[in-house]
């Protein structure tokens, strides 16, 4: 049966009333080209959202730390003394250096290149050359570096560089109510690239945000998941995130002849001790019967987490856009991350993050990556050069159009989106982002 999207779409927003679609932004070219916006989204937007600063399992000891940047701002994640992770801007308060000028590592202290300053886990200058050189007196116990909101959750770092922001959880809404049923302290980070990439940030995150590109540009994808937006459930929340519940281990209803058995579920009901041949033909109740064996012999095979999933997720893609720049991915034992992030002075470019999360199996050292089955181990981040290097079938696909989109914009012939009720998404991520920029 046919479902009102419109209706529909009303009542899966959270709240009371339907927020998003009162004062719709029009989403022209000029949003992803104008250095001036730019500018407004990284003072008004960046400046005072959640963002994943890092990988949880980075900082394992006292010392270690982390820096992550968006836009022109540095961020420094660190694990002090009483293992709490602190975040601080990546600069000496003395004259304006950048403390940390690598990825990761450990440290005693953080000492100044310039002029050999040291603060310690804490933020506390300990030690200034010439201190009683200091017409204002000794900078040491008076200086410090500047903290930031900092807190773990989901198994990621998450940091605000607004000091008066609301604490993770109340960010995060109602999306917590997903991610505290995972696992998320048994996954490891198996994939890990970045790469400049040719288009603004927020041409992936449109990408990201409706399901209407998956037939014609992920046709390979209908073998396993149903593409169809009639049976898709799509969540719109009042934080501005968003989720889109996809039915996997179901081939896509927009084709009649899939009904019969393809390979790679072939090898899933293997995998779960089911009769491929049972289903010869019936390929559209593969779903249903691999819940049920999943929630039946999932603690055996080392998922314990499968007793708190619904039935939908474990087989279903739970895909979650957390505003404004991250998309995360769940199904059953395996997680993507994928975010772009504002390039720091061209609003034509962006920086695309690719993380790869699995939770390991008794009977396998082998997890599924994005681009292939390799080893439950976590690994450091590969940064490569776009064009040259695969960040995964999908992902290339994806990126590929977001560049095409991204030459499109500047057309004087393109006067603004004109979306479909299945887009309505991608219209509430536009209108959240006045929102933080024009304080609607």
């Amino acid at each position: 049966m046919k479902k009102d999207l419109n209706k529909e779409r009303e009542s899966k927003v959270s709240g009371s009333s339907n927020t998003f679609y009162n004062e719709e932004v029009k989403i022209t070219g000029e949003r992803y080209t104008s250095r001036d916006f730019m500018e407004k989204e990284l003072s008004k937007l960046w400046s005072k959202v959640w963002n994943i600063g890092g990988w949880g399992k980075e900082l394992e000891k006292q010392g270690d730390f982390i820096t992550h940047h968006i836009g022109r701002e540095s961020i420094l994640m660190v694990k002090d003394k009483n293992n709490k992770v602190r975040a601080y801007h990546n600069v000496c308060p003395h004259r304006g250096n950048r403390l940390v000028h690598v990825d990761s590592g450990y440290v005693d202290d953080f000492t100044c290149t310039y002029h050999g300053w040291k603060f310690n886990y804490s933020g506390d200058l300990i030690y200034a050359q010439d201190q009683e050189d200091f017409p204002q007196g000794n900078p040491c116990g008076k200086v410090k570096l500047s903290e930031i909101p900092c807190e773990e959750y989901g198994g990621f770092i998450w940091y605000n560089m607004d000091k008066n922001c609301f604490p993770l959880r109340g960010f995060l809404g109602e999306v917590t109510k997903y991610i505290d049923l995972y696992d998320n302290e048994g996954l490891k980070r198996v994939y890990h690239k970045v790469c400049e990439v040719p288009f603004n940030w927020k041409a992936l995150r449109d990408n990201f945000c409706e399901s209407y590109h998956l037939p014609s540009t992920h046709p390979q994808i209908s073998d396993y998941y149903d593409d169809d937006y009639k049976n898709t459930d799509f969540e719109l929340y009042e934080t501005g995130h968003n989720l889109m519940k996809m039915k996997g281990s179901f081939p896509s209803l927009r084709n009649p002849e899939t009904f019969e058995i393809n390979e790679k579920l072939k090898a899933d009901l293997i995998y779960w001790n089911l009769n491929p041949e049972d289903f010869d033909g019936k390929a559209h109740l593969v779903r249903e019967s691999l819940q049920l064996q999943k929630k039946k012999l999932g603690k055996g095979k080392g998922f314990h987490h499968f007793d708190n999933l619904p039935n939908s997720w474990l087989t279903d893609a739970f895909h979650f856009n957390i505003f404004p720049g991250t998309s995360i991915t769940y199904t059953a034992n395996v997680v993507s991350l994928q975010r772009t992030e504002p390039h720091p002075t061209d609003p034509n470019k962006s920086i695309y993050d690719h993380w790869g999360l699995a939770l390991k199996p008794n009977d396998s050292d082998l997890v599924a990556s994005p681009e292939d089955m390799v080893p439950w181990e976590e690994v450091e981040k590969k940064v490569v050069i776009f064009g040259e290097e695969t960040l995964s079938d999908v992902a290339d696909q994806d990126l590929e159009r977001a560049s095409a989109q991204q030459l499109g914009f500047h057309s004087s012939g393109f006067n603004g989106a004109y979306l479909s009720g299945q887009e309505n998404r991608v219209q509430q991520f536009h209108n959240f982002i006045d929102r933080y920029i024009y304080k609607r």
